[in-house]
């Protein structure tokens, strides 16, 4: 029996519409949120905590992965705030339901100062002490290895650059760039990195590493005010890998920074 032309073409595209829903469901998507939290104190009103409002934002947007920096853990400066002393990280994690990871960069206060991870599921995490050429303040990147839905395997780091001397970012930024390099997995890395897009240490980020807020992305700062203020904090990732989806800055005045917004898909 011979089969009409036009039913093979049909059956031809319904098979065509099927292949390409599989591509698109098994593609992966990675939400990312990227957040200087002032210590978990509202910028604009010495001594008042804003713990319980960065997590119900959280909890609102469900990041897969969240790099915060300016983290106290059980420090003066928290107690002073909440009352008693804090470890930053794990009071989010607990109100967010995430697994939360402080890598602390510096003694501060009777405590630790330095960067704080949140992650949904599990993962492994590490702490990578970063270049101090100039000297000054000490730094660090929180890494994690953390797994897909599919099983696949992507590296993650948080890290906040030395404000004081260009040296100093430039090395940082060539630290994190080999460490991301060694692990060969797909990568990404967040943070406040004290750079203007104009900048040496900016310009110094080579290879394959993509600035989710570069052109043809709006111009928003992301320090400041909306209308005058610096673009410092940044989603770098590895565009061999990922590919962007979609970029944002709140408008969310829980710090003296808005927080990042950027879905990546994995290539």
């Amino acid at each position: 029996m011979k089969i009409p032309q036009s039913k093979i073409l049909l059956f031809l595209f319904l098979i065509g519409l099927g292949s390409s829903a599989f591509a698109q469901s098994s593609s992966e998507t990675i939400k990312i949120l990227s957040y200087n939290i002032f210590h978990g104190e509202n910028p604009n009103h010495q001594g008042v905590g804003n713990l319980e409002e960065i997590a119900a934002l959280i909890s609102e947007l469900q990041p897969d992965l969240v790099a915060m920096q300016e983290v106290d853990s059980m420090t003066t400066r928290s107690a002073g705030v909440y009352g008693e002393k804090e470890d930053l990280m794990q009071k989010l994690a607990e109100l967010t339901g995430y697994t939360g990871y402080f890598a602390k960069a510096m003694d501060f206060a009777e405590g630790g100062y330095g960067e704080g991870l949140l992650v949904k599921g599990n993962g492994k995490f590490e702490t990578q002490n970063l270049p101090l050429p100039g000297g000054g303040e000490p730094r660090a990147a929180a890494w994690v290895t953390y797994e897909l839905p599919s099983g696949k395997k992507i590296k993650f780091a948080g890290t906040h650059l030395c404000h004081q001397f260009e040296e100093n970012r430039i090395a940082q930024v060539e630290a994190v760039s080999l460490r991301a390099k060694k692990e060969k997995l797909p990568t990404i890395w967040a943070g406040d990195l004290n750079l203007k897009p104009d900048s040496k240490a900016y310009k110094s980020i080579k290879g394959s590493w993509k600035d989710a807020g570069a052109s043809p992305t709006p111009y928003s700062p992301t320090y400041g005010t909306m209308e005058d203020g610096a673009r410092i904090d940044y989603v770098w990732f590895d565009s061999s890998k990922f590919t962007l989806v979609d970029y944002q800055v709140l408008n969310v005045l829980h710090s003296d920074h808005y927080p990042v917004l950027v879905t990546l898909q994995l290539k």
